[in-house]
């Protein structure tokens, strides 16, 4: 655990290294069609703080500095190769109809 904290390249029993991790949701971030709409990504803290470090073009070393909150939302906007962060830690509010 302390090598996977500490180091970025670090990957213990088979997993995922942090560098790989950014690597993979960057390359998901040049996937996103451009066709104006939206997309919805539900998934793990980790993700989204990989998705802000690729929007900001921001070092890897800031990975821990990123508070991704249970049940919040992250907006990020643009396109393949120019994306920007909206907003992030936004809480997910259910509507009343």
């Amino acid at each position: 655990m302390t090598a996977w904290l500490s180091e970025p390249d670090s990957a213990p029993h088979g997993g995922e290294s942090r560098v790989q991790l950014l690597a993979r949701v960057a390359d998901w971030l040049d996937t996103v069609p451009d066709d104006g709409g939206h997309t919805v990504a539900v998934t793990h803290p980790a993700v989204v703080r990989s998705a802000v470090l690729a929007a900001l073009d921001a070092p890897l070393s800031a990975f821990w500095r990123i508070d991704i909150a249970p049940l919040t939302a992250t907006q990020l906007r643009g396109s393949p190769g120019r994306w920007t962060l909206r907003s992030t830690a936004a809480p997910l509010v259910p509507r009343h109809d």
